[in-house]
């Protein structure tokens, strides 16, 4: 079991789980071990993470095998909203991961810099879920 202070890979995104005979979901975090190591940890109400075992070569795969994993929980990703690039908006925008919001709405413009796209861009349209969940782990880092 580790901390989320000790931890310094990359936060990708946030999954839920809900178990039985509890009330809340219990987050599960993607992290990027390397840049082709995915790997799930169950986040305790402690913010303590353990790892869960599932590994992945790719993002895609990680998260095909969470859906495949933990169908039973009624595993689901936050909402956390749309990713537009820029400088021209595009008009639909793509599915935000965690990290992309958190990098948006850390920015007081709601501007980053995208390394993967090599693009500014602009997350929108977050739930309230991400959004209290981001914050709840911001104030424990």
């Amino acid at each position: 079991m580790t901390s989320m202070k000790e931890n310094s890979n990359k936060l990708i995104h946030v999954g839920l789980i809900q178990k039985k005979n509890l009330y809340k979901p219990t987050p599960l975090l993607l992290r990027q071990k390397e840049s082709t190591l995915f790997s799930w940890s169950e986040l305790s109400p402690e913010f303590e993470e353990t790892d869960t075992g599932l590994v992945a070569s790719s993002l895609k795969e990680a998260l095909r095998l969470a859906l495949r994993q933990w169908k039973n929980e009624k595993f689901r990703t936050l909402n956390c909203g749309f990713r537009y690039t820029l400088p021209e908006r595009d008009e639909h925008g793509t599915n935000a991961l965690f990290h992309q919001m958190a990098d948006s709405y850390a920015n007081s413009s709601g501007i980053y810099f995208d390394d993967e796209l090599g693009h500014p861009c602009l997350v929108r349209f977050a739930s309230d879920e991400a959004l209290n969940f981001w914050k709840s782990l911001s104030s424990r880092l």
